[in-house]
């Protein structure tokens, strides 16, 4: 009589304890007081800030990638326009731009990506307070409560699954947090110098191309338009200097050739440099993340935590407490 008392009062304090939880997720007030109290509040603001910050950076180096590209799009219309005189220059050219060209496409791509992993990550962060304390947490506890009651006559084991969407709302509401402080910490520690120097140097390097910058095929006709023919010789003289200006544009041309392969040799590493650095900060990171998160839920919700939970909110008594309530009984038949 006196273990089913025991029983009772255990199952009651369960129901309570479950009813309160259940209520503090469902209900506004309770919930801010609980589950949104300032320290969760702080920890959400901190990896807003850090993922706000990521995306300031992939923004920019997005945008540079972009410039980058439309200077040497205007390098080779340009120097396309000196032919058949300097079609030799313009085909080195093109030779030294082209990969360089292809970088700066993949590079863009790259940043692309980043960009939209870390949109997701803070939508994720700004939706997963609610999704795991008012859906998956409210529908764990809820199947506990139930299996708490009625759970012997259900055909599943409802407080295996209640308690392991309680373990999944857990690591819902703060793995997105977590991965975000882990990533600005890595960043800070290994990458941001990388970045630093590189996105500093690919800036030189662009204001480098622009100084460069292509030769005016069109001051050539601005010229011949504004020339008048006289005469034979004033026709000669003016060949000449067609010529001549020719042959100024060629060496123009030919002398920024040695500039631009520098250049774009140097462009070349810091491009690699920063796609190494996002990559590994906004796509690799996260995704081993969620890996150990994953590994971590399954380890916790394998047989060994679903045995801890059975016997946390087990009602029913265990196989060897009939013999022991045997046994009393008949000390107490004895007695009599």
């Amino acid at each position: 009589m006196a273990l089913k008392l025991d029983i009772d009062k255990r199952k009651i304090i369960w129901t309570a304890v479950l009813i309160c939880l259940l209520l503090a997720a469902l209900l506004p007030g309770p919930r801010g007081l609980v589950f949104e109290n300032p320290i969760f509040i702080g920890i959400d603001t901190k990896a807003t800030e850090y993922v706000d910050q990521s995306l300031v950076r992939a923004s920019a180096a997005f945008v540079l990638a972009r410039t980058i590209n439309a200077i040497i799009s205007v390098f080779e219309e340009s120097e396309l326009q000196i032919e058949p005189g300097g079609i030799g220059a313009s085909i080195a050219l093109g030779e030294v731009l082209n990969p360089i060209n292809d970088m700066i496409e993949r590079f863009s791509w790259v940043m692309l990506v980043s960009v939209t992993s870390l949109g997701i990550q803070k939508v994720l962060i700004e939706v997963g307070p609610w999704f795991s304390i008012s859906i998956v947490l409210s529908l764990g506890l809820l199947l506990l409560l139930t299996d708490l009651w009625i759970g012997k006559y259900m055909p599943v084991n409802l407080r295996r699954i209640g308690g392991t969407l309680v373990l999944f709302a857990i690591l819902i509401r703060f793995a997105v947090p977590a991965m975000a402080s882990l990533n600005q910490q890595v960043y800070e520690t290994v990458l941001e110098k990388r970045y630093l120097e590189s996105s500093a140097q690919v800036e030189e390097k662009v204001k480098e191309l622009k100084k460069v910058g292509p030769a005016d095929p069109t001051a050539q006709q601005q010229s011949q338009s504004e020339q008048v023919e006289e005469s034979w010789w004033s026709s000669a003289k003016n060949a000449v200097s067609q010529t001549i200006d020719q042959s100024k544009t060629l060496l123009d041309v030919r002398s920024n050739l040695e500039a631009i392969k520098v250049i774009a040799f140097d462009l070349f590493n810091h491009i690699v440099n920063l796609i190494v650095v996002f990559v590994l900060n906004t796509l690799l990171l996260p995704l081993l993340f969620l890996w150990v998160v994953l590994k971590l839920g399954k380890l916790l919700t394998g047989q060994e935590f679903g045995q801890q939970m059975e016997s946390l909110f087990n009602s029913k008594a265990t196989p060897e407490q009939p013999a022991a309530a045997q046994t009393c009984k008949k000390c107490r038949d004895d007695l009599t």
